[in-house]
Order: structure tokens, then sequence, then C-alpha cells
């Protein structure tokens, strides 16, 4: 496969994502799935091009693929990335049907389609990044809190000492 060709199979993932985040944004609005989840993953996970590589793990766990010296993982993942790659391709069927008639409203179905994709995406997500790399756990997501709050409380106090010096 030629580097354009490489390129071009690389982003259609992410332009669809993109749209279909786009639609969500606008059509669901405050009903999205919670994403509070992602404070627990590390830094270097959440990328632009996170969406297409879930795309990309929900088709081929869906296919029966395994992760990597994750099998078992991998086997308690695979009914929710078929759940999901089905929701996906039944929404895009429906989008494709409703831009052939009036693109400025969504129908119930579509929003129904919509949340349901964006739950098991929610879902999916939490999952696969839990399976590939560590997660903070809650204990370890409470003493990082801990130790900001420490620290800002640290520089609030020195803040303050200086202010009376400076003053008094």
């Amino acid at each position: 496969m030629c580097s354009k060709s490489r390129l071009i199979a690389l982003t259609f993932p992410m332009q669809v994502l993109g749209v279909i985040m786009l639609i969500m944004d606008d059509c669901l609005d405050e009903n999205r799935a919670s994403r509070d989840y992602r404070v627990k993953f590390p830094d270097d996970v959440l990328q632009d091009n996170l969406p297409g590589q879930l795309w990309f793990g929900a088709e081929c766990l869906a296919a029966g693929s395994t992760i990597m010296n994750r099998e078992l993982e991998s086997a308690a993942m695979r009914p929710l990335a078929k759940d999901l790659t089905k929701s996906l391709e039944n929404m895009r069927a429906i989008l494709r049907d409703q831009c052939l008639r009036n693109v400025n409203s969504y129908s119930g179905k579509i929003k129904e389609s919509l949340c349901l994709f964006d739950r098991l995406f929610a879902e999916f997500e939490f999952s696969y990044v839990s399976a590939m790399v560590p997660v903070k756990t809650a204990k370890e997501y409470d003493m990082m809190q801990d130790v900001i709050v420490l620290f800002s409380e640290t520089v609030q106090r020195y803040v303050t000492q200086i202010v009376y010096k400076i003053i008094g």
C-alpha cells in the first residue's frame, strides 16, 4: 500500500468519528456518556488519534483477534466490541439515510442510536485502555489529589507570608 493510501486509511476512521462526535455534541448536548474516568488515564494515552485506535481495536476484537498477552481481557471485551461495532454500523446507516432527507433535524431514532453508540464507546474506551496501560486506581487518584491540595496549600501559605512581609 502506498503512503498516500495508508494515510487515507488511517485518517478515514478519525474523520468519521470526528463527524459523529460533532453530531453527538450538537444533538445530545448534556446527555453524553460520562468520560470522568479519563482522569485516571496516563497523560500520554489521551491523544487525538485515540478514537481511531479504539475503533480499530473494537473491529479487531469483534472479528476474533486477541490483544497480545491479554487473552482474558480480550475475551471479556469481545461482546462489548461486537455491540460497539454493530451500533456504529447501524448509526452510520441511519445518518446516511438522514443526510438524504433533512440534515438540520435529528429524529428520535437518530438520538437513540447516538446515545447507544456514545455509551458503548465510553464503556469500550475505559475497558480497552484499562487493559492496555496501567490505569490509576481510585486510591492512587485520591492520593494524587491529596498531594495537589497539599502543594496548593503550601504555595498559598508561602504567598501569604511574603505578602505579610512586604506589607508589614
